[in-house]
């Protein structure tokens, strides 16, 4: 079976994720770099908005391989998840099927004679040709490695995660009607969760664990760099640095997360907003609940009168 291309390092992790505009750490790099010499999974744990669905979308842009995205959500089987059958083209096939009966009965001495002919096209019903592959299959199925993201499985009821286990542990799924299906290439899995519920302890021992937390301040301003195409300047960083400052030591509800932050960044940069001319629908990027913002507009607001 064919694996993804073996790193060198965990400095070699980083670098290529930057260059897909990915800035990460020791932590995340060195998680990276053991899920890829193991071929295990690697599960990410964390806040929303801190990266973590990033960093599967940067290491497929990376590396140029395709990313195959399993959205779980509350009721997700594996009808979605791994195969269904196409009962339409099934019933089609049938129809067609009927219309030859006498044509292939034809000849036959007796019963068990025509039942063994029926038998030879009664196994296409239930063959890879009338079988619609859902991300999992896809992911094992491709002849070339590929990036399985497995994204907030814990939104997924815990009977899901023993769908998960046999294709995380051999990447391999057992099809009853064709039997088991091997893997042509080894996906690079990542999964994410935000801690919605308690993953089971099957699920984590197969899995290689990273935590990850919000980035600090130093990080959070080369990532807005880079995703800015450094095209501010370090005057804009450190009024956005100070800002931030000022914003996070309010008694926030809801305080901001990373993606939020690249947003409202995003969004300061392209209208030329500044401290002295920030305004409550100006933060609407940043902050998504009404107090947030009047305690973040009132702060800077006195900020800029002293």
């Amino acid at each position: 079976m064919k694996k993804i291309k073996q790193f060198r390092s965990q400095l070699e992790i980083t670098e290529l994720l930057k260059k897909a505009q990915y800035i990460s750490n020791e932590d995340i790099s060195t998680a990276v770099y053991i899920a890829g010499i193991l071929s295990k999974p690697l599960l990410v744990e964390g806040q929303p908005g801190v990266g973590k669905t990033e960093l599967a979308k940067a290491l497929a842009n990376s590396l140029h391989l395709e990313l195959i995205r399993l959205q779980c959500y509350e009721g997700i089987d594996d009808t979605k998840a791994i195969y269904e059958w196409e009962y339409s083209k099934q019933l089609l096939y049938a129809q067609l099927l009927k219309g030859k009966i006498d044509e292939i009965l034809s000849g036959a001495d007796d019963l068990s004679s025509a039942m063994g002919r029926l038998k030879k096209f009664s196994s296409t019903f239930f063959s890879e040709e009338f079988l619609i592959k859902r991300p999992l299959l896809r992911a094992i199925s491709s002849p070339e490695p590929v990036v399985l993201l497995i994204d907030e499985v814990d939104k997924s009821e815990p009977s899901f995660e023993a769908l998960l286990l046999e294709v995380l542990s051999d990447y391999q799924i057992t099809i009853p009607e064709i039997g088991t299906m091997k893997a042509k290439s080894i996906p690079f899995v990542i999964l994410t969760s935000n801690n919605a519920r308690e993953l089971s302890e099957e699920l984590r021992r197969r899995c290689i664990y990273l935590y990850m937390n919000m980035p600090d301040s130093p990080r959070q301003m080369e990532i807005i760099k880079t995703k800015l195409n450094n095209r501010v300047s370090a005057e804009f960083l450190n009024m956005i640095e100070s800002m931030l400052s000022l914003i996070n030591a309010q008694d926030l509800k809801r305080p901001p997360s990373l993606s939020e932050i690249i947003d409202w960044s995003t969004s300061i940069a392209s209208a030329g907003i500044d401290k002295d001319n920030v305004s409550l629908s100006s933060l609407g990027s940043l902050l998504k609940d009404s107090s947030d913002q009047q305690k973040a507009f009132n702060a800077l607001w006195k900020s800029r009168n002293h």
